[in-house]
């Protein structure tokens, strides 16, 4: 599968181009993207049928809101979200982050011994 078919169903918008998927989880899926505007890598989560059950909604507003407010050199920023193409009609939300090297989750099963500066 091309890269243009494997995000095919990204609704994105212009502004933003998938190169290669990270990973996937329980709430998606995240892919590494340019933003064509500044020529930055970025992340960007897409997160599915996300009214489908109340628990897993909340957990997703509360981390898009607390990605709004923290401003920190050890937490990547919240740059955007995308504005879905149908409001008033949408099971899919993107935002658009900060990209980071690699995630806490590899770091900490990983057998590397960290130097303070990693830490």
């Amino acid at each position: 599968m091309g890269l243009d078919s494997q995000f095919a169903d990204w609704e994105i918008g212009t502004n933003y181009k998938c190169e290669k998927l990270l990973g996937s989880g329980s709430y998606g899926q995240v892919a590494q993207a340019i933003q064509l505007s500044t020529g930055k890598r970025v992340a960007i989560k897409k997160m599915d049928n996300i009214f489908d059950d109340e628990t897993d909604c909340k957990r997703i507003l509360r981390e898009v809101t607390l990605l709004r407010k923290l401003r920190h050199p050890c937490v990547v920023e919240l740059i955007e979200i995308c504005f879905p193409k149908d409001p008033e009609n949408f099971t899919t939300i993107y935002v658009v982050m900060e990209f980071a090297e690699s995630d806490l989750k590899k770091i900490l099963k990983s057998t590397i011994n960290l130097q303070i500066i990693h830490i």
